[in-house]
């Protein structure tokens, strides 16, 4: 039996972005299981798939040291030992938040690999860029799948703009989301022509009331930040409720919000980072608006003149659809799970090599 453990696999989070890659590896005819570290998770698997590696390669006090040099040791155990091949999906390589990564433990961890999968070109460029090593792994290149199928609500064509524009903030409220930018930019707008709501969850305490002393000063933004994280179904109903998603960031790599956006239909504005601009050359300018540089006034003026231009109802993401992105990485676990010693050429050879294009 085909069997790869995901760390993590059906393990709810606030992102339903993990439980929809297990069911589309399953349906490609792996059994996914959750991992841990024991034998199930570890052991008996043909294939080991990490999402994010976290503290194993972020390791700082003396104690978290221990810990991940015995988890590191496991790795390697299951590895050279019972031949289990380990695989990470690369979300990011460094930590968002002022955390960077140490270098022992993330050597010692990309030489546990037998294979890496990025959700986008731009993800495998910026990663190499980050961590050259990263070049020498057999890799795949999809795609970040879409929510359509996912949604609790009923899918609801683009919005016709009224009088005033309605746009939206959703998600996590952290530092690098640059929300006090976005304050700043709609600092001097009309809230009579143009509204802007945040909503989402935060951790920090001391960034929520820096957020609020600057929407103040802001008429036209509407703020919405809880203790605990926002129900999908109320995440939905805050971008239904838009006639376009804003999504400011100052650091981004792949973007789930915008996925959720575009699958409720709403256009999205974000910065030219990370994927977004492949996104934006697959979906289309009229659904993706990129800016350069720190968000403004300017760009926020610029989304309301596009999306009262625009005429199409619905995205179109049949490259976005999830069999075919099980499809792919079923079919690279099967190579890598029977294809003997791992390639570790610094140039991939055709073989190790899968890519959309």
């Amino acid at each position: 039996m085909k069997v790869v453990s995901c760390r993590p696999a059906w393990r709810q989070t606030s992102n339903r972005f993990t439980q929809l890659f297990s069911e589309a590896v399953q349906q490609s005819g792996w059994t996914v299981r959750e991992f841990s570290w024991g034998w199930h998770g570890l052991f008996a698997p043909r294939v080991v798939l990490i999402h994010w590696p976290g503290e194993m390669l972020t390791p700082s006090k003396l104690g978290e040291r221990a810990k991940v040099l015995s988890k590191l040791a496991l790795l390697h155990f299951a590895r050279n030992v019972l031949r289990t091949r380990f695989v990470w999906l690369v979300h990011e390589t460094q930590p968002h938040d002022d955390i960077r990564t140490v270098r022992w433990s993330t050597r010692s961890f990309l030489s546990a690999l037998d294979g890496t999968i990025y959700l986008s070109h731009a993800s495998r460029r910026v990663s190499i860029a980050d961590i050259p090593d990263l070049a020498k792994i057999p890799y795949l290149v999809t795609r970040h799948g879409h929510y359509r199928k996912d949604l609790e609500t009923a899918e609801q064509p683009r919005r016709s703009p009224g009088q005033r524009l309605e746009l939206v903030y959703f998600g996590q409220i952290r530092p690098y989301k640059n929300l006090d930018g976005l304050i700043r930019a709609a600092s001097k707008i009309d809230p009579d022509a143009m509204r802007i709501r945040i909503v989402g969850w935060s951790k920090d305490s001391a960034f929520t009331h820096e957020l609020e002393a600057l929407a103040k000063d802001a008429p036209a933004i509407s703020l919405d930040i809880r203790d605990t994280y926002v129900p999908q179904v109320d995440l939905e109903d805050a971008i239904n409720s838009s006639d376009g998603v804003v999504l400011p960031y100052r650091n981004i790599l792949n973007s789930g919000a915008a996925l959720l956006a575009l699958s409720c239909n709403r256009p999205v504005l974000a910065p030219r980072l990370g994927s977004l601009p492949e996104l934006q050359d697959e979906i289309g300018r009229d659904w993706v608006s990129l800016y350069d540089g720190d968000i403004n006034e300017s760009h926020l003026r610029n989304f309301d003149d596009a999306l009262r231009r625009a005429d199409r109802d619905v995205v179109d993401m049949p490259l976005y659809e999830w069999p075919l992105v099980g499809e792919s990485i079923g079919e690279f676990l099967d190579q890598l799970s029977t294809g003997g010693a791992t390639v570790r050429a610094s140039d991939p050879n055709a073989e190790a090599e899968h890519t959309w294009r």
